[in-house]
């Protein structure tokens, strides 16, 4: 598919991974479903530059597939747009534009179908 991933098993992703299993864990006790993402992953198969290509250009790239809210508003930190990509992709999902990868048994991961029509 073309898309880098890090290792998991990398010092700083080893934290993020644990991190994120242990809120998983919780939303999960809470009766709510949790999908795992990936912010890089779902910008390459949408062909917009990831956060290294600065957080302006990525902000212009999601408002350019119709993100609104505080995406069109304010600047927003690396963090807060990839969890806006994040958010796009669930609701593409929701919606059947979006598909999982991965085995059930290790887990899996949501990506967009393809990407939509930019807006003008």
């Amino acid at each position: 598919m073309g898309i880098r991933f890090f290792p998991l098993t990398l010092g700083p992703m080893r934290m993020l991974t644990e991190r994120g299993m242990r809120l998983a864990a919780i939303l999960r006790s809470r009766g709510l479903k949790v999908e795992e993402g990936y912010p890089g992953g779902a910008q390459d198969i949408l062909g917009i530059l990831r956060k290294q290509g600065g957080a302006a250009a990525l902000q212009r790239a999601l408002q350019g597939i119709g993100l609104r809210g505080d995406v069109a508003r304010r600047p927003l930190t690396h963090d807060e747009l990839d969890a806006a990509t994040l958010a796009w992709v669930a609701r593409q999902c929701l919606v059947g534009n979006g598909y999982s990868i991965g085995d059930p048994s290790e887990g899996v991961m949501v990506l967009p179908c393809r990407p939509p029509t930019r807006k003008t």
